[in-house]
């Protein structure tokens, strides 16, 4: 391609980065991770093809990626909500006291 070896000094600076970048504690790791979240957000509010529109910065080169993840995400949670809400309905009423039950409707009437 036309560019110059890296110095061994230069090779052992960007092998240090890429190794630092895998731990858990590392910052940029932390705010792209943030951002990846964040889109799945997105994409399960807005729905896939407008998030993209915002795509957080960073992630473009991963785009393509983060748009089929963003789908499967999207399609699963739905196909979740279909199958299991009778199971979910069940727990919340088990989990909201009978008086919040009646606290809630007495105050919409």
């Amino acid at each position: 391609m036309g560019l110059a070896a890296l110095s061994s000094e230069n090779t052992a600076s960007l092998v240090g980065q890429l190794q630092n970048i895998a731990k858990k504690e590392n910052c940029v790791r932390s705010v792209i991770d943030q951002r990846i979240h964040l889109y799945l957000k997105c994409c399960f509010v807005l729905g896939v093809q407008r998030s993209l529109l915002d795509l957080p910065g960073g992630l473009t080169l991963i785009e393509a990626e983060l748009a089929e993840l963003g789908q499967k995400f999207v399609s699963l949670t739905q196909h979740n909500q279909q199958v299991f809400a009778p199971y979910y309905t069940e727990i919340l009423k088990t989990l909201i006291s009978p008086a919040q039950t009646l606290a809630t409707k007495g105050g919409s009437l």
